[in-house]
Parts: structure tokens; sequence; C-alpha cells
């Protein structure tokens, strides 16, 4: 599951954890959840860092870069929250607006795997007003829902879009609904490698939990803490946050080396989308087969196109005959 299990290093602390692969070739610095904590305060946290997983999404569908950037954050946001949570199935966000943007979808497994998907009106995106989550969204919701895969039960929250981010957004909820401090920073952006520019996407996500012991600290500080830990997360620019150089461990010791940090077994993420012949198939014996006459495309063929993952089901007459036991297998 998503929650944080000492290392097999044993919890050992960034600086212990850097030192001892310093002669190594690299630490993993991409596609990955770390859960952390500052010792020297009540607060854990968790930094994601997105690589080929945020270029594979944006770059399957050619999203113009807006629209790129909102749904990098929103698949940023649901490995970070994701990442809170103890679960077996899957954790998604889901925003649906009456914005150029009007609908995105991201969502990532207890196992890692992550998927995402925005639907846009290209002349809204060109004409909207500014390129923020306010300009392209308008007014709308953002819903948050766990699948348990065994038990089969659902948990759905959901929040009024508001602010000019999905981080503000975000924020807002957990300082409303949920009563908790939440710092988040978050960024997306095209990165120059060899010849071409790849996407790539991070964020930090810290909060001050009422299990980290809390009781032992008195509210100044407590305060105290989190207004300089919110403070050094202030500091971290965009550009670290991608940073393909740039270790997560290693970025977490330049902010907080003062807080004491302690690093917990990283989520591997990758991308996985779960779309199969054999679900589309299922999917078009549902339909009576006059339906499925009106779907042809000028070829003759029913063609389902997945929406994550921008692969085509191509279904001829014979194929489409056998769906529904007129031809053998």
């Amino acid at each position: 599951a998503c929650t944080p299990k000492k290392a097999s290093w044993r919890g050992a602390s960034v600086e212990g954890r850097v030192a001892s692969e310093r002669m190594s070739a690299s630490l993993i610095a991409d596609n990955l959840l770390r859960p952390f904590q500052l010792e020297r305060t009540a607060l854990r946290g968790r930094v994601v860092r997105l690589g080929a997983l945020v270029d594979r999404v944006l770059t399957r569908h050619d999203y113009p870069e807006p629209v790129g950037r909102l749904l990098g954050e929103l698949l940023v946001l649901a490995a970070t929250l994701a990442g809170a949570l103890k679960f077996n199935g899957t954790f998604s966000l889901q925003i649906r607006s009456d914005g150029p943007v009007s609908l995105m979808l991201a969502d990532c497994t207890n196992d890692g795997a992550m998927r995402g998907y925005a639907r846009y009106d290209d002349a809204g995106v060109a004409e909207a007003p500014g390129t923020d989550a306010g300009a392209l969204l308008g007014n709308g919701q953002l819903a948050f829902t766990v699948d348990q895969n065994q038990s089969g039960q659902a948990y759905q929250g959901i929040v009024e879009l508001s602010g000019t981010t999905l981080t503000d957004c975000m924020q807002t909820y957990f300082r409303q609904s949920e009563q908790l401090r939440t710092g988040l920073k978050i960024a997306v952006d095209r990165v120059e490698a060899g010849d071409a520019a790849r996407w790539r996407a991070g964020g930090i996500m810290i909060q001050r939990l009422a299990d980290e012991g809390a009781d032992a600290w008195s509210d100044e500080q407590l305060d105290d803490d989190w207004l300089r830990t919110m403070l050094l997360l202030g500091t971290a620019t965009d550009a670290e946050l991608v940073d393909p150089h740039l270790p997560p461990e290693r970025l977490l010791l330049q902010l907080f080396h003062e807080e004491g940090v302690r690093v917990f077994t990283p989520l591997e993420l990758r991308f996985g989308c779960r779309c199969s012949r054999e679900r589309v198939e299922t999917m078009l014996r549902r339909f009576p087969e006059h339906e499925l006459d009106d779907m042809k495309d000028d070829d003759g063929d029913v063609v389902v196109t997945c929406q994550f993952c921008n692969v085509d089901f191509r279904f001829d007459d014979a194929q489409l005959a056998r769906l529904h036991g007129r031809l053998p297998n």
C-alpha cells in the first residue's frame, strides 16, 4: 500500500542515506513517491518526482501546454495524496467544470500505476483569459475517490474549485474540511533532454498529523515549527522540483537539513493504463448488432480509442460477428 514503511536501511537519516550511496551511479530521481519525516517537528510529508511517466501521459494526446501543465499538476496531487492513505485499490482525482477544460482525471493504484486524461476545447483554451486553473476550469468540482479492490467499498470527497491553481484548491479543502495544516509546492515544466524537451513534474506535501506526537510540543512551538517549515518549503524552486539531476533525497536535505530529515521506503511510480482488447470486447458485447453498425467508420470497422493511452482497438465485421457468436472464435 501507499503507506510509509521503514526502509531496508532502517530509517537512516537523509544525510546517512546520501553518504552511503555517494559512490553509486545515482539515486533514483524519477517516477517515485518518497515519504519523509522532519524529526525535530511534528511534521511528515511526501516528495514526488515524475519523469518519463508524466511525459508519456501528456505527449500521448499532445495537449496544449496550459492543459499539459494542469494535468501534470493533477498527477502530482494524485500521487502525493495517495501516499497518505492505506488502501488496496485505486485513488483517483476527477475534475468536472464549465470551463474550456471540462474534465480531468488522474489516478494512482496502491502499487504505483498511474494514468491521466483531460478533455478540453481547443478554441476555448486559446481564447481563455489566462492559463491558470481558474481561467481554464471556471466553476466546477474536484472529487477524490478511493476504490477498494477486495471490499468493493468506496470513499468520496468533493471540494469546490477555488483559487488560481489546483494546489490552492486542495489546501482550501484540507483547511476547511479536514482542519489539517497542509503545505504544498508543485512544479510542472518541459526540460531539455538531448534534442527534445520532455515533460517533468515534482512536488512536496507537508502535513501536521495528530498521531505524530504533537502533545509533546507546546502550541507555540508547533506554530513556530510550521511557519519555519513553510518558509523553507517556499524556497524550493520550480527548477529544483523537476531537476532530473537532483534526487529527491538531496532536495529534502537542501531544504530541511536543520530539521533532521528521515526518509522511508519509496513507492516506484509507473504509467499503467488498464485498457485491454478483452475489456473492450466485453463492453462491445453489451451493444445490439444494429447499434454496432451505426458505430462503424468509413472503412466499415468499429474503432474504440482508450482516452488514457490513446490506443485504438479496431474490430472488422468478422471480429464483431465472433463477439456475438455468429462465427466461431
